[in-house]
């Protein structure tokens, strides 16, 4: 393969080149195979929309390394995947997230208030990781002198290198945030509060009370992407922002349409840029047929940038008003949090445009070595 084309997500510099990559992908190998690292990638919007929805030939379980350990969502098929979710999914009505934005709006203006214009700030530290990690962790239980360590092991599970097994990358920190989880079920097995932790311990599904492994994969699960993507999402617009300042421009003006914008943050920059399946059975697509047992990546960023969807999709346009896009997935497996990491990201653009509408990049912010994840590790700006 070496003087062919390559996909390949572990390679240090794929960020670098992302849109070309997956502009190759739709249009030359919209199935296309990397022998070498052993996975199958599917690139066209509709044809990853389909396939987020067959159940009956694409699964999750089993399908990641280090990911059987504990029954994550994520990595779930029905109808366990449907017990559990149907039980956690409680805290994330509409209703629930939309009663939250007061306290998250009092959130960010406490992290804004630390800065001044004319200061130059590290933002990913300072705003992008603090505000959704402080909600997560309060939402789960985890008492406040214990958040910051915490939340750092879960931004470590996603730095990854081409030549270290997954399940060897993440055993460290994987570790140590299971260790914070049994702490916390056994604090609240003795002292029930009002939060997420408490009410997972008393559950029950068709009169069965959960496991301390389902509880602890859920939690896992949940810290990591109610955290670290939405730290992403509101990092990626920042850096997204400033490279477009007419349309930074617009929406301080115009603050109503910051909602529309995170659509399109997500869609042109999705925090997860695939999500990998498991073939159950033989599965056809473009003239080639994907053995059963395979593994099989469904790379939202590449279908997300599809022309055959989206008018000018290589165009970043806050006014964009896109029907569907596959940042959060869909299907099954459709986000859970995809409601409060909304209202997260809007928050914080309405208070950071007010505060700081001149906000400037101070140097051009580097790409976190991750196979999956689209973020920056730091973000300086003047503001």
């Amino acid at each position: 393969m070496s003087d062919a084309f390559v996909y390949d997500p572990f390679d240090p510099d794929f960020h670098a080149t992302s849109h070309e990559t997956y502009r190759t992908l739709r249009d030359e190998h919209p199935l296309y195979e990397n022998p070498d690292r052993n996975f199958w990638a599917i690139s066209r919007f509709e044809d990853v929309w389909q396939a987020t929805i067959d159940h009956e030939e694409l699964g999750t379980e089993g399908v990641e390394e280090g990911a059987s350990l504990l029954p994550m969502l994520n990595y779930l098929d029905s109808p366990r995947h449907d017990r559990l979710r149907a039980l956690v999914s409680r805290a994330f009505t509409f209703r629930r997230v939309n009663e939250m934005e007061p306290h998250v709006r009092r959130i960010a203006d406490e992290l804004l208030d630390d800065l001044s214009t004319g200061d130059e700030a590290e933002l990913v530290e300072a705003f992008a990781t603090p505000l959704p990690g402080r909600i997560i962790a309060e939402m789960i239980g985890v008492p406040e002198s214990r958040r910051g360590a915490f939340l750092e092991q879960s931004r470590r599970m996603l730095v990854t290198h081409p030549d270290v097994a997954i399940a060897d990358a993440i055993r460290e920190p994987s570790d140590r945030i299971y260790d914070e989880f049994r702490l916390l079920i056994d604090e609240r097995r003795r002292a029930p509060q009002q939060d997420l932790m408490s009410a997972l311990l008393e559950a029950e599904v068709e009169g069965e009370r959960l496991s301390d492994d389902e509880i602890l994969g859920f939690c896992f699960q949940l810290i990591m992407a109610g955290n670290d993507t939405t730290t992403a999402l509101i990092g990626n617009g920042l850096v997204l922002l400033d490279h477009h300042p007419e349309q930074k421009a617009l929406l301080v003006r115009e603050p109503d349409r910051i909602a529309d914008a995170v659509e399109e943050m997500l869609r042109f920059e999705p925090s997860a840029q695939a999500l990998p399946r498991r073939t159950i059975k033989p599965y056809s697509l473009h003239g080639r047929t994907i053995p059963p047992d395979a593994r099989v990546l469904l790379v939202w960023a590449a279908a997300n940038l599809d022309e055959r969807e989206f008018p000018d999709p290589e165009r970043f346009d806050v006014t964009r008003r896109a029907p569907r896009h596959l940042a959060l997935g869909h299907g099954i497996h459709f986000c859970l949090g995809a409601s409060l990491a909304r209202l997260e990201a809007r928050v914080a653009f309405e208070t950071l445009l007010e505060r700081f509408p001149d906000y400037a990049l101070a140097k051009q912010p580097d790409w976190l070595p991750s196979r999956w994840a689209r973020a920056h590790p730091e973000i300086h700006v003047r503001l």
